[in-house]
């Protein structure tokens, strides 16, 4: 009894999911980038893993023109230690002239773990560590097992953090007497062909700068097609306004996580959604979501997945998505889902990333359904974007052209602050 209520009493807030209501207007980049989905897909630094999910009669059309616009990426697995990054020729040419993504592996609940990106670089450091490194930081939002763990920020762009300057050689003298441990990275070029188009492919095929080896590895997707037949969950459920009753707000609420659930049981052809597949209630009482009683009677289709892993910047994602919006036809549907690091330091627009132990943390992954045209044409204004569980998006031009709809839903760890 003891021991339960121990584990009670030190059991973390469980993980939230934000629901995002909208549509894709067509808009200047300006304007676009700082309104959802795109300032998720934007703030949403360290992917490991994209799905797609959409019918298999587009699958071949998509593959065609993800195949004409969205060129391989390519990462590096280097094993160097925090010294290495502030070499003279690495540091000037990737960090002050360029821009990369770095992530160092470790458990940030109980490891030293870096990451840098924009310029920045962060530490999050264990207690003891950190009194030894001599560097300025401040607590850890997120303390670890013992609740003993600090972070150090620097803008490695800044005038002053140059060779020769006090600043930046206290931080080389931390990394050469105390953070010296070589530890597992990994790189991407930010400025590479893949993600650049006024680069070549070939600029981020070696890291100039260092002396240790590097691995190369490139993201591809690979694509699943199923060969039988998926109960499809309805998509044509009422989305709530602003003016809706709290009681249908809740209706939806139930309708898009119960989707939400049938995305994921697709997404890895799970047996309970497959159309000749049934189970005794007493084992299984998990129904696809439709608007017709009784299981049965669910609608079928096939469907195919594309899936990237690797180091997938958040730049790599929006061309994806970008791609998805123009080619895929207005009359079907597709939904992606992006996987983060769970031991990234840093998650949601910059935000820290909790701690994994115990299943109280992690989560840091987001769905983006786009509806098609014909199901939604007269279910959502065209002028509002409703964020459940959140503020309320800005309200758009009533003279605003018809554009596709979407379903966004943000899961985000108990303890993380979502942006």
């Amino acid at each position: 009894m003891t021991q339960l209520m121990n584990k009670l009493a030190h059991e973390g807030p469980e993980a939230k999911c934000y629901i995002t209501c909208g549509s894709l207007r067509e808009q200047p980049a300006a304007e676009v980038s700082n309104r959802r989905p795109h300032s998720t897909i934007s703030g949403h630094v360290y992917n490991q893993q994209v799905d797609l999910l959409l019918p298999d009669e587009v699958c071949e059309l998509v593959q065609q023109k993800l195949d004409e616009h969205v060129k391989p990426l390519q990462y590096h697995r280097i094993f160097m230690s925090l010294k290495d990054i502030v070499e003279k020729d690495f540091y000037n040419k990737y960090i002050r002239q360029g821009n990369i993504l770095l992530l160092s592996d470790g458990r940030i609940d109980v490891d030293n773990v870096y990451c840098l990106y924009d310029g920045f670089l962060y530490l999050f450091l264990k207690k003891d560590t950190y009194e030894k490194a001599g560097l300025a930081g401040k607590k850890a939002a997120f303390g670890g097992r013992k609740k003993e763990r600090w972070v150090v920020e620097y803008n490695l762009r800044q005038p002053h953090m140059l060779h020769g300057r006090p600043a930046f050689d206290r931080l080389v003298w931390s990394f050469t007497n105390v953070l010296k441990e070589q530890k597992a990275w990994l790189f991407c070029d930010l400025n590479q062909g893949a993600l650049n188009t006024l680069s070549t492919a070939s600029d981020a095929a070696t890291v100039s700068g260092l002396t240790v080896p590097t691995t190369l590895r490139t993201a591809t997707p690979s694509i699943m097609r199923v060969n039988h037949a998926i109960k499809l969950a309805t998509f044509n459920h009422s989305i709530p306004q602003k003016t809706t009753s709290e009681y249908d707000r809740a209706v939806f609420y139930d309708w898009a996580y119960t989707f939400h659930e049938w995305l994921a049981l697709a997404s890895i052809n799970a047996d309970r959604v497959h159309s000749t597949q049934f189970i005794d209630p007493l084992l299984s009482r998990y129904g696809v979501p439709t608007d017709t009683p009784g299981e049965q009677e669910a609608a079928v289709g096939k469907l195919a997945k594309i899936t990237w892993r690797g180091f997938i910047p958040a730049a790599y994602v929006s061309k994806i998505f970008g791609v998805l919006r123009e080619h895929v036809p207005a009359d079907q549907w597709f939904s992606m889902t992006v996987h983060g690091f769970q031991n990234a330091p840093i998650s949601w627009k910059g935000r820290q990333h909790s701690v994994v132990g115990g299943g109280m943390g992690g989560e840091n992954l987001y769905t983006i359904l786009k509806l098609a045209a014909a199901v939604t044409d007269d279910q959502l204004d065209e002028t509002a974007d409703v964020v459940m569980e959140g503020t309320e998006g800005d309200l758009g031009s009533k003279e605003a052209p018809p554009s596709s709809k979407y379903i966004m839903w943000e899961v985000v760890g108990g303890r993380d602050e979502h942006s």
